[in-house]
């Protein structure tokens, strides 16, 4: 199992079908703060994926997460024009 990666994007929002894709399921936002947010895989845990410990931390640093959540699989981190609220 490959590491778990984070691709930032922030010129353009990404279609659904691109979120989908890239986090490997059904999509879920988590709010990071006034500028960005995660979007993760909604049932990376179940699937058994891999910790990603860069987008943990981050998620940490902003109380995004609880202190004894993690955050599984590849993530998407979305700022500027690539946020979707």
């Amino acid at each position: 199992m490959s590491k778990p990666e984070i691709k930032r994007i922030d010129d353009a929002e990404p279609t659904l079908k691109e979120m989908q894709e890239y986090v490997g399921g059904y999509i879920q936002v988590v709010y990071i703060n006034d500028e960005s947010e995660m979007v993760i895989d909604e049932e990376g845990k179940l699937k058994g994926k891999s910790v990603n410990k860069e987008a943990t931390t981050i998620a940490h640093e902003h109380q995004a997460i609880f202190n004894d959540d993690y955050i599984a699989g590849d993530v998407m981190l979305l700022s500027g024009k690539a946020r979707l609220s």
